[in-house]
């Protein structure tokens, strides 16, 4: 087991236990502020795509033959809507996530 998925699980646990992340950190050796940030990853991991592999995820443009523009979707939600003229624009919007 790698050290996120530890961390995950010590976080499944806290959200659990109906302890304060102070309370929850003390028995287990742990600042609060590592403890927060893990909680933080945990949370978001929960909600992205499983699609996840290797630090990437998968996302979805479209766009027609009609038309130069696309839309990009986020995992988080987040929608950015370019017309495509310089593809390494786009490439870049791409990395942002």
């Amino acid at each position: 087991m790698d050290q996120s998925e530890e961390m995950f699980k010590l976080v499944r646990e806290w959200r659990k236990s109906g302890l304060t992340q102070s309370e929850f950190c003390k028995p287990h050796g742990m600042t609060v502020a590592k403890f927060g940030y893990w909680a933080g990853k945990e949370k978001l991991a929960a909600r992205l795509p499983s699609e996840k592999v290797g630090g990437f995820v998968q996302i979805s443009g479209q766009q027609s033959a009609s038309s130069d523009s696309c839309q990009i979707v986020y995992p988080n939600g987040v929608k950015v809507n370019y017309q495509v003229k310089d593809h390494a624009v786009l490439s870049q919007l791409i990395r942002l996530y």
